[in-house]
């Protein structure tokens, strides 16, 4: 009993417990976590966001950033860059697109998102600060990864967690 208080009064001194079984449940697992910068300047950056990190999953492998940036129309895209990449997404074009990309230099891929529910889907909601990337492959099952990118406070520089879930979506 009194190592449970002694864990109660712990938990006490750390601030609010998020119950991740929800976040859990609805996106899956924690996959891996990314650095993230909310652009200062947007004037001078078109990116609203960008996070960075050398990775090593099943899913995706290499040095990657991802961003949403706006364009001069204001309208958003989804850049996936980096150095070396390997994406398993079940979709021979992107995997090889992304991989020749990146083979031994920086580089992007950029896209729009005109249509839902196509072979691959990126949502980006402001509010809740999440991107989702969605892979549907014909042969697999659906792919999605969701990053939640911590709210900007006094530092432009936050974390990102990266959750992974399978299955079949709508």
């Amino acid at each position: 009993m009194s190592r449970v208080l002694v864990f109660l009064i712990l938990l006490s001194g750390c601030g609010p417990v998020v119950d991740n079984s929800s976040l859990i449940e609805e996106y899956g697992e924690l996959y891996f976590t990314m650095v993230c910068w909310w652009s200062s300047q947007q004037t001078l950056s078109p990116a609203i966001f960008w996070c960075t990190e050398t990775v090593d999953t099943e899913l995706l492998k290499g040095y990657v950033s991802l961003a949403v940036e706006e364009d001069l129309d204001g309208e958003r895209f989804l850049s996936i860059c980096g150095k070396d990449v390997t994406l398993n997404s079940g979709h021979e074009l992107h995997d090889n697109l992304i991989a020749s990309m990146t083979a031994y230099t920086y580089n992007c891929f950029e896209t729009y998102e005109r249509s839902l529910g196509n072979e691959f889907d990126w949502i980006w909601n402001d509010q809740d600060r999440i991107l989702q990337l969605i892979w549907r492959p014909d042969e697999d099952v659906d792919k999605v990864l969701s990053l939640f990118i911590e709210e900007k406070v006094d530092s432009p520089r936050v974390e990102g967690l990266v959750y992974y879930k399978t299955g079949c979506f709508d």
